[in-house]
């Protein structure tokens, strides 16, 4: 079955007014099934818990981001932060946690961070034929590393997305479109 919503056919100014409206929304169900999904919380202690960051504070933190658009939101000690990207490219990964980790800088500047999810979404590409998404639990490379417990990598294309059954991230997608 095919999801009914064409999330790929979105040009960058589509995808700056979305993330401005999911930013502007109180209780946003987007990052509330983020939340939901990735980290196991429950909506009703969440809702009108989260924090969200002015996008002024993260846009072009350097020359290395490439980012459309971000959104960057704090549950207690737990961060978000939303990235939307033109094409996905598995060697992009340690330029977007070098901009990821400036993210995490900003915030940890005023709170203790105890949890960080980072959730990369690319208009095309291939992350996973079957899904069009794929899960992490940390990250390693040679500059940086997160263990298992602290960060959640959600990685989605929205071209493959198009194409996939109905899913976990298909059903939070609806939010964001």
């Amino acid at each position: 079955m095919k999801t009914d919503v064409n999330y790929s056919a979105v040009t960058n100014k589509e995808i700056r007014e979305i993330m401005d409206n999911i930013r502007n929304e109180e209780n946003s169900p987007f990052v509330l099934e983020i939340y939901k999904y990735l980290r196991k919380l429950k909506e009703s202690k969440l809702k009108n818990n989260i924090v969200v960051y002015d996008k002024d504070d993260f846009l072009n933190l350097g020359f290395k981001d490439k980012a459309i658009s971000r959104l960057v939101t704090r549950f207690e000690d737990i961060m978000l932060c939303v990235d939307v990207y033109e094409k996905y490219d598995d060697k992009k990964i340690i330029k977007n946690m070098m901009v990821f980790a400036d993210v995490i800088r900003k915030v940890a500047a005023n709170i203790d961070l105890d949890r960080v999810i980072f959730v990369r979404i690319f208009k095309k590409g291939n992350v996973d034929r079957e899904t069009g998404f794929k899960v992490e639990r940390g990250y390693l490379d040679k500059y940086r590393e997160f263990n298992e417990d602290i960060l959640d990598l959600l990685t989605i294309s929205l071209e493959e997305l198009d194409m996939s059954k109905d899913t976990p991230v298909t059903k939070i997608m609806q939010y964001w479109h």
